[in-house]
C-alpha cells in the first residue's frame, strides 16, 4: 500500500465505510507492532502500544495531511508512544533481536550459532546512541527511506543519513573487535 491507495483508505475510514479501518490496521499492524517491540522488548508492551497507536490514529486521522506516508505517520506515533511507555517504566531503551532466519529450517548447531549472533547483535545495538539505533533498525528492518525515517523521527533526511552512517560504522568496528577476540 501507499500513495493513492492510502489516500483512498483514509477517505473511506473518515467517511465511515465499514471495515475500512480494519483494512488500515491489517495493512500496517505488523510494522507498528515490530517497531514497538524493538524498543520495548516485551510482547505485551508492544501489543499495548500497537493498540494505542491505532486508537490515536483513528482519533486524529482527520488531521493527517499526507505530508508523509501513512506508514511513516503510524510508525512515528508508535515510536512516540513507545518512548513514553519506556519513560513511564523508567527503564533504559533496549532493542529486540533481529529475526534473521526461520529456526525450524536450521540444525541445532546453526541455531546455537544464530543465538550467539543475535545475542551479539542485541548487545552491539545496545551500545549505539538511541538515535543511531532507531535509524539503523528503521532502515534495515522496515526498509524505510531516509526521508521517511527523518519524518518518523521528526528530524531531517540528512540527520537520518548521518545517524545511519555512524551507527553502521560503529557496528562494523564492534564486529571487527569481536572477530579479533575469536581468533
Amino acid at each position: 500500500m501507499g500513495g493513492d491507495d492510502d489516500r483512498i483508505l483514509v477517505q473511506e475510514v473518515l467517511s465511515g465505510k465499514p471495515r475500512a479501518f480494519e483494512t488500515l490496521i491489517r495493512t500496517y499492524q505488523k510494522s507498528v507492532f515490530f517497531t514497538a517491540l524493538r524498543l520495548l522488548r516485551k510482547t505485551e508492551d508492544a501489543d499495548e502500544v500497537t493498540q494505542k497507536t491505532f486508537l490515536k490514529a483513528h482519533t486524529h486521522l482527520d488531521r493527517f495531511r499526507f505530508e508523509s506516508s501513512l506508514k511513516t505517520w503510524l510508525i512515528t506515533i508508535a515510536l512516540n508512544l513507545s518512548r513514553n511507555h519506556l519513560r513511564s517504566l523508567k527503564r533504559e531503551t533496549v532493542l529486540i533481536d533481529e529475526q534473521w532466519a526461520d529456526p525450524k529450517s536450521l540444525s541445532f548447531a546453526d541455531r546455537a550459532e544464530e543465538g550467539e549472533e543475535k545475542h551479539w547483535m542485541r548487545k552491539a545495538l545496545g551500545e549505539l546512541p538511541p538515535a543511531q539505533k532507531e535509524v539503523v533498525l528503521l532502515r534495515i528492518q522496515e526498509e524505510m527511506s531516509f526521508k521517511e525515517i527523518g519524518e518518523a523521527l521528526e528530524t531531517s533526511e540528512g540527520a537520518a543519513k548521518v545517524n545511519f552512517h555512524h551507527g553502521m560504522k560503529r557496528l562494523k568496528e564492534l564486529y571487527g573487535k569481536r572477530l579479533k577476540r575469536e581468533h
